[in-house]
C-alpha cells in the first residue's frame, strides 16, 4: 500500500471533512505538490502529506499528537516510515511550505528526507460515524456522555454530563491527555450543567458565542485568543454569571483522538500501527 492509498482509505473511513474554514492560503504549485491530497478537492483543510514522498510504499505506521522530532525518530526506530500528525508539525497551524527555513526546521525537514519518512496531516473534523467518534474521543475518555446534536462538529459540541464538580472534570481531563499542566479560569467547586468542546481551537472571536449559549458552563480549548475568550470568561464571572473555561493544550487535546486513530487504523490495514504519546514518548502498539 502506498501513502495516497492509505489517506484515501482513511478518508472513505472518517467521512468527509466539516469544512469549518480556518483561513488557508490559496495553494501555489508548489504548495500543491508537497501538500499532497490536501489541495485536491474544494473546501479542504489541512489534512494531507506535509512531508515526504506520499506515493512511497508504506512499510509501518506512527500516529501522534504532533510528529516530534522525538516521535519522528522513534518512528524510525520502531521501522514505520509513515507518521500521522493531528496537529502541526512544521511550525505553522497548516505546515506550508517554507521558503527559507529557520535552523530548527531546516534540520527537521532533513531529518525526515535522512530517515525516509512521510508525514501525513490527519487533523480535519469529519462527519462521519467513525470520523466523529475519533473527534469526540476525549469527551468519552472523560466521562461527557453523548453529545448533543449538532449541524457541524467542527462549530463545537455540546454535552449534558451527569452532574460533577469541575475539580474532578479537570482530573480527568489530565489523566486523559497525559498532561499535568491545564489552565482553569472558573471556580472548581462549580457543578457543570452543560460542557462545550471546541476541536478547532485556533480561530479569533469564534468560541465566545459557544461559551454565551444558557446550557454550557464549562468550554474546553486547546488554546485560545488571550484578548478574546479569556477575558470573556473572566468578564463574565465577575458579573455574576457560571462559567467557566479550561484550556489543556492543543497538542495534548489530540492526544486520545490520536489513540483512537490508530487503534481503528490498525484493524483495517494488514501493516504495524502504534501510537506514540507526544508528551511523554511512551508508545503502545494498537495491533500487530
Amino acid at each position: 500500500m502506498r501513502g495516497h492509498e492509505l489517506f484515501e482509505l482513511i478518508e472513505r473511513g472518517l467521512g468527509p471533512e466539516a469544512n469549518r474554514h480556518r483561513g488557508v492560503d490559496a495553494p501555489a504549485r508548489r504548495d500543491t505538490a508537497i501538500a499532497g491530497g490536501s489541495y485536491r478537492a474544494p473546501a479542504t483543510l489541512v489534512d494531507g502529506f506535509r512531508a515526504g514522498d506520499g506515493d512511497g510504499e508504506v512499510r509501518g505506521v506512527v500516529v501522534s499528537a504532533r510528529a516530534s522530532t522525538q516521535v519522528l525518530t522513534r518512528a524510525a526506530e520502531m521501522g514505520a516510515n509513515l507518521v500521522i500528525s493531528r496537529q502541526a508539525f512544521l511550525g505553522d497551524s497548516q505546515d506550508r511550505p517554507v521558503g527559507k527555513p529557520e535552523k530548527a526546521l531546516a534540520e527537521k525537514l532533513a531529518l525526515i528526507d535522512r530517515l525516509g519518512l512521510m508525514v501525513l496531516r490527519i487533523q480535519d473534523v469529519r462527519t462521519g460515524s467513525k470520523g466523529r467518534e475519533i473527534t469526540e474521543a476525549l469527551p468519552r475518555a472523560i466521562g461527557l456522555g453523548t453529545a448533543m446534536q449538532v449541524g457541524n462538529p467542527a462549530e463545537g459540541l455540546v454535552y449534558r454530563p451527569a452532574p460533577v464538580r469541575l475539580r474532578e472534570l479537570v482530573q480527568r481531563t489530565k489523566s486523559a491527555t497525559g498532561s499535568p499542566a491545564v489552565r482553569l479560569i472558573g471556580d472548581p467547586d462549580m457543578i457543570l450543567r452543560g460542557v462545550a468542546l471546541a476541536p478547532e481551537t485556533n480561530r479569533p472571536n469564534a468560541l465566545n458565542p459557544l461559551l454565551a449559549r444558557g446550557d454550557v458552563n464549562l468550554l474546553i480549548a486547546g488554546e485560545v485568543h488571550e484578548t478574546e475568550t479569556a477575558a470573556y470568561v473572566q468578564d463574565a464571572i465577575a458579573l455574576g454569571q457560571q462559567k467557566a473555561l479550561l484550556l489543556a493544550g492543543t497538542i495534548a487535546l489530540e492526544e486520545p483522538p490520536a489513540r483512537s486513530l490508530a487503534e481503528w487504523l490498525a484493524s483495517k490495514i494488514a501493516l504495524p500501527v502504534a501510537y506514540i504519546q507526544s508528551g511523554t514518548m511512551l508508545s503502545e502498539a494498537a495491533s500487530h
